[in-house]
């Protein structure tokens, strides 16, 4: 596993000297059905996309693969997760689309006991000979409390007219995990992006799990001008997932119904997966 990570760690160095970017995350049945909540505490791959200073946090080995069906399309993920190495803990992940392809990369150390720092990095692999872009994150997270988790997570760092041309804001999420009860969660991930043009520059994703007998999980979510990843958007909807996490196998389906987008009209999407993880 220590060549895995020093292989992903290479990745990152390589992401992080492209020339230009364009913003591209993937979101899993998990993260939809919270209604793209979730970044103060993502769940196993899902630091990849939306937090990799949290892997710091969750010492596991994972290989996840999924699909999202929308109206317009079909998006596939694949990922593998290393977050068990001392050194530092890392993850790559590769997504399929209707219109190109995409690479995440994340790595994370845990500074102290309770804060972890990382570094993301996500690459556009387009078609017809384009050339790839780039961008790059920061992101932080802190055990403020037994019951209260928060995170930092700043999304395409280097912003300039070209990357803003191509959709590149800077945004900003500050995340927030609150833990009420035993078998009850709940997330809410407001982002402000100051030079966005396309709409409302604040937005927020909320989400609740709800643990359920042993090993089975609800998830409901809103979100108002939050990041709506298949469709390249920002927009407004709900969403809805259940999962089912045994020993070493994660479970998990999700519906998404956005109901306005910034740039266009709503969409449904239906999304499921399936993580291997010991």
């Amino acid at each position: 596993m220590k060549i895995l990570s020093l292989t992903l760690l290479a990745s990152v160095l390589c992401l992080t000297s492209s020339e230009t970017a364009r913003a591209v995350e993937y979101q899993s049945p998990r993260t939809l059905g919270l209604g793209g909540a979730g970044r103060a505490a993502p769940l196993l791959n899902d630091a990849i996309y939306l937090n990799p200073s949290h892997a710091s946090f969750t010492p596991i080995y994972s290989l996840y693969g999924g699909y999202i069906g929308f109206e317009n399309g079909r998006n596939y993920n694949v990922s593998v997760l290393d977050s068990r190495t001392e050194l530092f803990q890392a993850g790559l992940g590769y997504t399929v689309r209707e219109r190109d392809a995409v690479v995440n990369v994340g790595a994370s150390k845990q500074v102290i006991e309770r804060l972890g720092v990382g570094l993301g990095s996500k690459m556009l692999l387009g078609r017809n000979g384009e050339r790839p872009l780039s961008e790059l994150n920061f992101s932080t997270s802190f055990i403020a409390l037994p019951w209260m988790y928060t995170s930092l997570i700043i999304d395409n760092l280097i912003e300039d007219r070209v990357r803003m041309s191509k959709g590149l804001y800077r945004t900003a999420f500050l995340a927030f995990k609150f833990i009420p009860t035993k078998k009850v969660e709940f997330f809410v991930d407001p982002l402000y992006s100051p030079s966005y043009e396309l709409g409302p520059k604040a937005g927020y994703s909320a989400g609740l799990e709800l643990g359920m007998l042993e090993d089975f999980y609800l998830r409901l979510g809103k979100f108002q001008d939050g990041e709506v990843a298949h469709l390249g958007t920002r927009g407004s909807g709900h969403g809805f997932g259940l999962g089912w996490i045994a020993p070493k196998l994660n479970v998990e389906y999700a519906l998404c119904r956005t109901q306005s987008t910034h740039t266009g009209g709503g969409d449904v999407a239906h999304s499921g997966a399936l993580t291997i993880f010991y």
